[in-house]
Order: structure tokens, then sequence, then C-alpha cells
């Protein structure tokens, strides 16, 4: 026999169905004890009818931190590099992969997570070639932040380089195959969904369809222009601040540094300087050109002065914040070395 057939029930009379809602009050009323008096969980009374909700306590911390900007180094190089209204990268863009990988590291480093092994042998080896260490392995709150900081966290020291060629599967090490991370950019777009910065939408080319992520919210993209082109073209850097960058933002000035050469090193800093005339576009490049040299060394040469006339004020603002967070030379050495990687960015892919 086919077809669906109604399940018997037993019939209860009214006072066994009193007991029964009775039992399941009083087993409410236990669970919401125990989630009362856990140490481990806050709840907060956020709905009118008084219904207890749960939230974890280290998300809610890493949320309210005002020193770690909303948007990740590698969020900030994939959005320059994102068509606006197509939401999708260039095709024949080779480098921004290699290139956020190195992002991640100066991420990390900037957030106290990672730095330069501290032994005095390593000034005989090159920047890039010096070994990492992890001194905070607690999490982030960014995937792919705690992904990486896991794998360097169970590995043995490695290099700058190293590291970055791990996680970009250059390697021919089959046991450490599985270090490379996957899905970067998708995965960096969603997150900007999430953020309310994109935006998802299919899209059709010929013979398959792919998610693209155009720009839903423009103002977040261009304050993040024109912190760039405060110091490529501006005579005086002046930096501007909004809710997804604030001036409470530890190592402001570094992290537009970092930028600048990360979208460099991703060969996206001219979808920023595409719009000036010719003359201050060239400026522009030469500027970037000029800090990515200028940085791609440890101690940074902050003596040195700008042949561009631009960002004339930048060595004294970058020497006023390194006072302002003393004990941090392993891992802005760190970040130097990711630098001089993306120095020679064009050898390297």
């Amino acid at each position: 026999m086919s077809g669906l057939q109604r399940r018997r029930v037993n019939k209860i009379t009214s006072a066994e169905a009193d007991a029964e809602i009775e039992s399941a009050d009083n087993t409410t009323n236990n669970i919401n004890n125990v989630i009362d008096n856990s140490d481990n969980t806050n709840i907060n009374n956020t709905s009118s009818s008084g219904t207890k909700i749960a939230y974890d306590p280290e998300e809610l911390k890493l949320n309210n931190d005002v020193t770690i900007p909303k948007l990740t180094l590698m969020e900030e190089v994939l959005l320059l590099g994102l068509k606006d209204r197509e939401g999708y990268l260039s095709f024949w863009n080779d480098n921004i992969s290699y290139a956020l990988r190195g992002c991640i590291l100066i991420e990390l480093a900037l957030r106290g997570k990672i730095r330069i092994l501290d032994d005095p042998a390593r000034r005989r080896f090159d920047l890039s070639e010096r070994l990492i260490e992890v001194v905070d392995a607690s999490k982030t709150g960014e995937v792919l932040l705690d992904e990486s900081l896991n794998l360097m966290k169970n590995d043995e020291p490695l290099s700058i380089s190293n590291w970055i060629d791990l996680l970009s599967g250059e390697t021919w090490n089959l046991l450490k195959i599985n270090y490379q991370l996957k899905q970067v950019r998708e995965r960096l777009a969603k997150g900007l969904v999430d953020k309310g910065v994109l935006r998802t939408e299919m899209k059709n080319f010929f013979l398959f369809d792919m998610a693209t992520h155009p720009v839903t919210d423009n103002s977040c993209k261009e304050a993040i222009k024109r912190r760039v082109l405060s110091l490529l073209v501006s005579r005086n850097l002046t930096l501007t601040y909004n809710d997804y960058f604030t001036d409470k933002v530890t190592f402001k000035l570094l992290r537009t540094i970092a930028l600048i050469c990360g979208a460099y090193g991703a060969n996206v800093l001219e979808n920023v300087l595409t719009t000036l005339d010719y003359e201050k576009r060239d400026l522009g490049f030469q500027r970037a050109t000029e800090l990515l040299e200028q940085f791609s060394q440890w101690p940074f040469d902050l003596n040195k002065p700008t042949t561009t006339g631009v960002s004339v004020n930048l060595n004294k603002e970058i020497q006023a914040e390194m006072l302002e967070n003393p004990g941090k030379d392993l891992y802005l050495e760190l970040v130097a070395g990711v630098f001089e990687v993306f120095s020679r960015m064009d050898s390297l892919i």
C-alpha cells in the first residue's frame, strides 16, 4: 500500500496533559537557571518581551576595539581593485593574489600577533629572509587572519618570503601544499558584503554564471582613495576619518603606507590615480615608488627627504607615530620585510 499514513497517537486525559505542561515548565526554568549562572556566557535582555539572548564576550570585545579598523588591509586592497559597477577584478591581474598574502602578514604584525624572531644573527640575512614567530595566537575575528595565524602557530619559524609562498601555494614541498589559502579574493569580497560595503549579484559570462560584488557604500571606497591621494599627490598629508577608519586606529600612517605598497604590488594603484591628470598621475606613481624604497628597509630611513615635493611632513609624522607605540620594532621590521617582497614582485610573479 502506497501513500501517506496517519500516525496513531494514544489519547491522554486532561490531568495527564496538565502534568506534562507543568513538567515542561519546570525543565525550562531549570535551563534558564543554568544559563543565568554560567560564567562563560553573558546574557542581554534585548527584547521587549524579556527574551534573553546569549552573545560571545570575546567577539564583542573584538568588535568594540576602536584601535583596529573595521576593514582589514586585504579588504582595502581588494576594494581598490574592484570595478565599482561590474563588481569583479581585472582578469589580467596576476599579482593581486600574491600581494594579498603579504598583506595578511602585515595585518597580523600591526595587530601584535606576529613579529620577527629576536635573534641577533638575523641581521646577516635580507629582511624578507628573516624568521617569523607567533607572540599572540588569540583570535582576531577575521577568518583569513585566524586561519593563517593557526598555521604559523603549529609550525616551526619560517621566513617572511617562505610564508607568503606557502599561503600562495607557491611551494614544491608536498607536505605543506595544504597551507595554501583557498578562494581568498572571494572570501574577502563576502566579508565586505557582510560589512555592508559590497553586495552580491550573479552575472552571466557567456558560458557560465559568476558571482560579482558591486560597490554599495561608495563613501567607504572614496575615503580610502582620499587617504591614498593624501600621501601621493598632496604637499602636506592630512588623513580623513570615518566609521571604517577612525582617528583611534593605531599606526594610521603606517597602515596607509602599507595600503599604498600593497596596492602597488597588486597592480591596483592605477585605479586610484586614473581620475587625475597626466602630471599628477605620474607624480603619484613616483611617490609610491619612493615610499616603497624608503620603507622596505629597517630601520626606516626617516631622514631621507622626498624628491617629489609630496607629503613632505610624512617622516616627522611617522616618527611621532612610532614614539606613541614603543617596543614595536620587531613588528615593524616584519612590515618592512613584506615591503621588500613587494618591491621585487615583478621578478617573483
